[in-house]
């Protein structure tokens, strides 16, 4: 296969020297509410890679994204933290063939991080895009929880507001839960 960056023979969507030279990250962190969100890069430095989630390329590159970089992140978390935790992806939703979230959570299992896919699903399908807070408050997702009483992680791709998270954050702590902080790959309100 091909570097989808530099177009160089590659065994990953992402070649070592892009992963090393040009997609690095940039660790940033905002809060919402009582929310902490981490982010790994601006939205800007990967907007062509992440909108790739809806294609074919999508499912190895998320795939990618999430073994080289979210897993790094959260291993690190954990290592200070010195206590297991469970990534919970935030409404991991079968599109295209795939669910992109889903993708990221399976990237980063280990022994001390484990992942229940599907387990935190959105009522409302609303799509956020190019919406603005006031809309986005006035139609809230509707999370429903299913998942286990313990220490989570919501992971997601894109972080634009911070109302998803955070209402998401609200409807796993109402089940007895309890939301640590929240890891996205890119933030869109970030420069680069």
């Amino acid at each position: 296969m091909r570097c989808f960056v530099c177009n160089a023979l590659s065994f990953t969507s992402l070649c070592r020297r892009c992963r090393t030279d040009i997609v690095v990250p940039s660790i940033d962190m905002r809060e919402v509410g009582t929310l902490r969100i981490y982010s790994l890069f601006s939205y800007s430095a990967i907007e062509a890679l992440l909108l790739t989630k809806h294609k074919s390329e999508g499912y190895r590159l998320y795939r990618t994204l999430g073994r080289y970089y979210l897993r790094p992140f959260l291993h690190q978390v954990q290592t200070q933290l010195s206590h297991s935790f469970c990534a919970v992806g935030v409404d991991e939703r079968v599109e295209a063939g795939y669910s992109h979230i889903a993708q990221l959570t399976r990237s980063v299992v280990s022994d001390s991080i484990t992942t229940r896919h599907g387990v935190l699903r959105a009522q409302n399908r609303v799509r956020y895009a190019g919406k603005s807070l006031a809309y986005r408050l006035e139609n809230p997702r509707g999370f429903r929880y299913t998942g286990d009483k313990t220490d989570v992680v919501l992971v997601d791709d894109i972080v634009t507001t911070g109302t998803t998270l955070h209402e998401a954050m609200l409807t796993v702590e109402k089940s007895g839960a309890n939301v640590l902080f929240a890891v996205v790959l890119a933030d869109a309100g970030r420069e680069s």
